[in-house]
């Protein structure tokens, strides 16, 4: 169970910040944000927090719940078939209940940081302004279906990509007469 969650963690942190969570986040607690906002130019701050309220994170994964809830039932569903509907929906609604409103507003501030970890003030306002646009406003209203088909990537890299990769960094080896066990 608890490497499930782990992977469900791991799918919505990398669905939201494109990729592995950034360092701005590992040892920074919920009560250190306010003081890790401090280490960064204010001007830069205002710009990230501008771009959290236009992006709207907790309101993108509000409406990706549905989705999410679909795969993180087939999922518990897979790994746990004595649950029941009953406690499938109980589990579910606790998690869902825990990740998108008890701890929505520290998944904010994780964004944030990362977010200031990753662009500048001047790539910042073009974000803010580019989803302010029409176009980057049909962007955001489709970011919900994209963030709950994540777990559809993660299911073509854990099936397809990762074991040929490895497989060809083995047979690449193995023509340099290295053999790696795999």
């Amino acid at each position: 169970m608890a490497a499930f969650l782990g992977r469900i963690a791991i799918i919505a942190a990398m669905a939201v910040a494109g990729g592995p969570v950034a360092l701005a986040v590992d040892a920074t607690t919920p009560d250190q944000f306010e003081q890790k906002l401090k280490t960064y130019d204010p001007e830069t701050v205002a710009a990230a927090l501008a771009y959290a309220k236009t992006f709207n994170v907790k309101d993108m994964f509000a409406k990706a719940a549905p989705q999410m809830t679909q795969n993180l039932s087939r999922q518990l569903k897979s790994q746990n078939p004595n649950l029941n509907e009953d406690q499938t929906r109980e589990f579910i609604g606790a998690f869902m209940q825990s990740a998108l409103v008890d701890n929505a507003e520290v998944f904010e501030q994780a964004t944030i940081l990362i977010v200031l970890d990753i662009f500048s003030k001047d790539e910042l306002v073009a974000l803010n302004q580019f989803y302010s646009s029409p176009v980057g406003a049909g962007v955001l209203r489709k970011m919900p279906v994209l963030l709950g088909r994540m777990p559809e990537l993660s299911k073509v890299m854990q099936t397809y990509v990762l074991p040929r990769a490895l497989e060809a960094a083995r047979q690449h080896m193995r023509a340099s007469g290295v053999e790696v066990k795999l």
